[in-house]
């Protein structure tokens, strides 16, 4: 469910205020993880790890190394902060990963399990496919220490957000670009517009990859009629290029396998779809 703003709410006063947060997004009665949640703070937790590191390079809490004051870390992992975020974590992890059909010769084994994991917030994050994704999370596992060392290393889960990012600027040019294909203004900016399609064409591939050979096509011919005196396209060359702007852009929202295959993973941990 969409979390909405309360139209009204009352403060310990009495007045009315606008905006105060509601819970209307969470179940009455949790069971089992709440993977949305859990993303959203891997996705928190792991930022914050990646300035930890850049700053434990530079020597920026050495200080606080020596005087073994974990308050004045820069790990999300350290002291009392360390301590709130692995009870946070367990909490989202709920009282198991997977719901199970009872089995004669397997029935024990899998309650282990699941209790295994209730317990352990790693090895909730590895069921749910999250530490795979952020790796900094394993931290978890040694949190409310003082002074943990992170050292830099790949996210896999940056990619989704790096490729939400390149679908996202694809579609916004394809429709801007179907838009003013037939706009007499516009015909001087179209070759440049058509340059930038094919740029995030390239940038996505995928099922999208066939459409830089149509661009490719016809482009010289187009950007010739643009860096002409009137700078018009020609009826030809507008609705071509309408209907090749509109094609990437349906192609895209479609969310073809191979052109969004770096989103999967993200999404279906997110989404509770654990394997």
């Amino acid at each position: 469910m969409q979390r909405h703003e309360a139209l009204f709410a009352r403060d310990a006063a009495g007045a009315i205020e606008r905006g105060a947060p509601d819970r209307l997004d969470e179940p009455l009665w949790p069971s089992g993880p709440n993977a949305r949640k859990l993303a959203e703070l891997c996705v928190l937790t792991t930022l914050a790890c990646e300035r930890a590191s850049r700053a434990q390079a530079r020597g920026e809490d050495a200080a606080s190394r020596r005087g073994g004051d974990a308050s004045s870390s820069t790990s999300p992992f350290d002291g009392t902060r360390g301590a709130a975020l692995l009870e946070t974590v367990r909490r989202l992890s709920g009282v198991g990963i997977r719901k199970r059909a009872p089995s004669s010769s397997s029935s024990r084994d899998a309650d282990a399990a699941d209790a295994s994991a209730a317990a352990d917030p790693v090895a909730a994050l590895r069921e749910l496919g999250l530490l795979a994704l952020f790796p900094h999370m394993d931290g978890l596992a040694r949190a409310g220490t003082k002074h943990q060392q992170h050292r830099a290393r790949k996210s896999p889960g940056w990619d989704y957000f790096e490729h939400v990012a390149k679908m996202q600027q694809l579609v916004a040019v394809a429709d801007a670009l179907k838009a003013r294909a037939r706009h007499p203004a516009n015909a001087k900016y179209a070759a440049h517009q058509i340059a930038l399609l094919y740029q995030c064409v390239n940038a996505v591939r995928g099922e999208l990859k066939p459409f830089k050979a149509t661009i490719e096509a016809r482009f010289e011919s187009v950007k010739q009629e643009t860096e002409s005196a009137e700078a018009r396209l020609s009826e030809a060359s507008a609705a071509w290029t309408e209907r090749v702007a509109g094609d990437v852009a349906a192609t895209a929202r479609a969310f073809p396998p191979q052109a969004t295959e770096k989103l999967r993973a993200c999404a279906a941990a997110a989404s509770g779809r654990y394997p």
